[in-house]
């Protein structure tokens, strides 16, 4: 070997060393940070969404990740309590997450969202709704509508169609956040249409007497009921008002929505009425592949928490796969403007809030209907 060739060689091995780390460092994974209920009674909308997230994760990992990248999800239990979605969402940002799925209430939302935005990671909620996070330029963005619109088209239908001019309502003070922003909106609209709020009853989930509250309800001489509150507890409420002759109409925010509301409610809440941009029996090809895949992967049927989170990691996907700067996740994701969820076109204006249709559904023969 000559004198000069050893150095070439040197610099050859030394390059392609280089090289190689590179190629082993750009091939590390992408680190996707969830943050939801997995335990306690709230679990069913956390576990829900999770799994939506997870089917979106797989299904890209199976197709190449993200220029040859695979997504690993980081899944984190908020419990539902404020100090510990502070906690996870720091667990998140620590472990280097392009991204936060969640939270999936506005309570926990709300508690997380100071973390994200010193951290300047955005946090992509699938089904946030209150006001108290519209039009403000932070890194709290969400594909779920705020609920303003949708309860401003729920007390429409309760005094026109419904023709509940004096309603009770029954809300839950532990996700504060979506209750209140909710009653606010539907209280003003009802009002404004002629309608009386008869009596209010804030209770604390799980841990109110179903049954002294039902009886309360009924006493109370109204046209209907509004419930807000989550799936076991407005199966409960309903399941005591039912019990005790209560056949009057029943109304319900999208929060209790989920397949324990059918399970724990049974016949007690049928015919219930609400407003959501889900639709189970939806004939969108997106979506019925979606399903297919999902009954298939988990041995049961999405719910609206699914399908949202399924499209928040979607969005995110669609985003670096433009711009896989993660600093830029935000910019890149409301410069997109529209993205195609699995049932509809979602709008995204420069504050992270969407622009989407709800339409109406009930409850009947056991199963979430969409009334034509």
């Amino acid at each position: 070997m000559t004198k000069r060739f050893f150095p070439q060689l040197v610099s050859t091995i030394l390059l392609l060393t280089v090289l190689v780390l590179t190629g082993c460092r750009d091939r590390k994974p992408i680190y996707l940070g969830y943050a939801g209920p997995l335990t306690g009674k709230f679990a069913d909308l956390g576990i829900a969404g999770r799994d939506g997230v997870v089917l979106a994760v797989e299904e890209l990992n199976a197709g190449g990740g993200i220029a040859g990248r695979k997504i690993e999800l980081l899944s984190k239990d908020d419990a539902q309590d404020p100090q510990q979605a502070q906690k996870v969402d720091q667990e998140l940002v620590d472990a280097g997450a392009v991204a936060v799925i969640g939270h999936m209430t506005s309570v926990m939302s709300v508690a997380g969202l100071p973390v994200v935005n010193r951290a300047h990671l955005v946090m992509l909620s699938p089904t946030t709704s209150s006001n108290d996070l519209t039009g403000i330029d932070d890194y709290f963005l969400r594909v779920y509508p705020p609920s303003s619109h949708v309860a401003h088209l729920l007390s429409t239908h309760a005094v026109e169609k419904l023709g509940i001019r004096s309603i009770s309502v029954a809300y839950d003070i532990s996700n504060e956040a979506h209750t209140m922003g909710w009653y606010k909106y539907f209280r003003e609209n009802h009002q404004r249409l002629g309608g009386r709020i008869v009596q209010e009853f804030p209770f604390k989930g799980g841990k109110a007497d179903f049954s002294h509250l039902a009886e309360q309800i009924k006493a109370g001489g109204s046209q209907g009921l509004f419930i807000i509150a989550g799936a076991m507890d407005t199966a409960m409420i309903c399941q005591h008002l039912r019990r005790s002759g209560f056949g009057l109409p029943i109304i319900v925010s999208e929060w209790s929505t989920t397949d324990e509301l059918l399970s724990q409610g049974g016949t007690a809440v049928e015919g219930i009425n609400f407003f959501q941009t889900f639709d189970r029996n939806s004939d969108q090809p997106a979506y019925v592949a979606f399903r297919k895949n999902y009954r298939e992967r988990f041995r049961r049927e999405p719910t609206f928490a699914s399908v949202h989170a399924y499209d928040s990691a979607k969005l995110v996907f669609s985003a670096l796969t433009r711009d896989s700067d993660p600093k830029k996740l935000k910019q890149t994701i409301l410069s997109m403007a529209n993205f195609n969820g699995l049932q509809d076109q979602i709008m995204i204006d420069r504050f992270g809030d969407p622009k989407r249709t709800p339409f109406l559904m009930v409850i009947k023969n056991g199963t979430f209907q969409r009334v034509r």
